[in-house]
């Protein structure tokens, strides 16, 4: 009988929500309770398609309006295509992989430029084809949203350099917007609210939020 397959759990979010400290507590957490882990963030800059992401997001290709979703999302998606047989490996050993941004990332933040109903579905639709059918990237067993809102994710990142994507307030407003629909509408994402009370939680209670709602 073969190893059960792994999990691949995924951390989305807004810019600035905590991604990065969430996806490494998880990963440190499982790895102290000896439960077989890998960590992988995206977009991975040292890679081809990673380079070009920090072009693009360096404004060298344009603002955000310039750059077709179409064009841009393809130097994501090549980015996770790029170790993808690396992502299946670790599943197929039966490991937890701990992903900060994945697929979701790509949709939120590309599907924001296109106003149209119809012409986001027809965009979803085909980029879910191209990462997961074309591509064959592994999907997702769990995204965990980590729910800040703007002004918050904006104080947090106060003293970073901002992107392209960082320093537009209204594309940044409605990309929470987009990750907050796609969580009501697709059973394997939870939301987790970093807010309570009007007061940012500490990275320690929504890492506690966090192993809850995957029920470690």
């Amino acid at each position: 009988m073969g190893k059960k397959r792994g999990r691949l759990i995924v951390f989305e979010g807004a810019d600035g929500s905590g991604k990065t400290t969430q996806a490494k507590l998880l990963f440190k957490h499982l790895k102290k309770q000896k439960i077989p882990a890998e960590y992988i963030s995206f977009p991975i800059y040292e890679s081809t398609w990673g380079k070009l992401v920090r072009r693009y997001l360096d404004g060298e290709f344009g603002d955000v309006g310039d750059v077709s979703p179409y064009l841009a999302c393809v130097f994501y998606a090549g980015d996770r295509l790029s170790v993808s047989k690396k992502l299946f490996k670790w599943l197929k050993a039966g490991k937890i992989v701990v992903c900060n941004r994945y697929t979701g990332s790509n949709i939120a933040h590309q599907i924001v430029k296109i106003k149209n109903k119809k012409s986001k579905i027809k965009f979803m639709e085909w980029l879910e084809d191209f990462e997961y059918n074309q591509n064959k990237i592994p999907r997702e067993d769990k995204v965990i949203l980590l729910s800040v809102s703007v002004s918050f994710s904006q104080k947090l990142m106060k003293s970073k350099k901002k992107d392209i994507h960082e320093r537009n307030k209204n594309y940044l407003a409605d990309v929470v917007q987009i990750y907050e629909e796609l969580e009501r509408k697709r059973a394997y994402w939870k939301k987790v609210e970093c807010v309570e009370n009007g007061k940012l939680l500490s990275r320690e209670k929504i890492h506690e939020k966090v192993l809850r709602s995957l029920s470690l």
